[in-house]
């Protein structure tokens, strides 16, 4: 099969995009938004640069439509896709943490370290896999509620005791008198590749690899 001329790659829009972006000019791959068009042609290197919103950039990949994609491993797990995990950037990396008011937290290491349920913790999260997953691998009983957008009203409301979500530098968190209780995992910005397309354009990919890596 021929090999394709163009090797078309998601990025997320936003701040990441701009991080990517500087990134990739230091060696030597450009990625301009023009306007309001969604996306650009670095047609020196034989790229074309898709800018979507974060959470779609495994469907992209997952469906054909781009070859690779830049995300965050907390998206990528919970698309529950399976892609090739080809590189790790140094930077876009970030905190998940259970956060809530302080007034709670002996509710959380309650339930946490002696197991002693009352009744399941609500939690609020865009992320449900791997919230439910975390716990369930502790024996702790939750309900999940899934928001996708401020999840930090959940508390305050009273639909939750506690949040689960990203956390950089705690300020909207302080802003709503909630705090980090426990600090749960990590996640990093990767470059993903759908695997069928892989195979087809390797030589190309396994170049942009290896561009990336410096």
């Amino acid at each position: 099969m021929e090999e394709k001329k163009i090797i078309t790659i998601a990025v997320p829009k936003g701040r990441l995009q701009e991080q990517i972006a500087e990134y990739l000019a230091v060696r030597g791959v450009t990625i301009k938004e023009e306007s309001r068009k969604l996306d650009y042609y670095d047609e020196k290197n034989g790229y074309r640069f898709l800018f979507v919103k974060n959470s779609d950039v495994p469907v992209y990949v997952n469906y054909g439509v781009a070859d690779l994609g830049f995300s965050g491993s907390d998206v990528v797990y919970e698309g529950d896709f399976e892609f090739l995990h080809l590189a790790r950037l140094p930077f876009g990396g970030t905190k998940i943490c259970v956060a809530g008011y302080e007034k709670d937290r002996p509710l959380f290491e309650q339930n946490g370290l002696e197991r002693n349920f009352i009744k399941p913790i609500k939690i609020a999260t865009k992320f449900t896999r791997f919230t439910n997953h975390y716990f369930e691998e502790r024996g702790i009983p939750v309900q999940i509620i899934k928001l996708t957008g401020s999840v930090e009203l959940a508390p305050i409301l009273g639909l939750a005791h506690f949040i689960v979500d990203l956390v950089e530098t705690g300020s909207t968190l302080r802003e709503n008198n909630l705090a980090v209780i426990e600090e749960i995992g990590r996640t990093h910005v990767k470059l993903i590749a759908n695997p069928s397309l892989y195979r087809q354009n390797y030589r190309k990919i396994d170049d942009f690899v290896s561009k990336l890596q410096g």
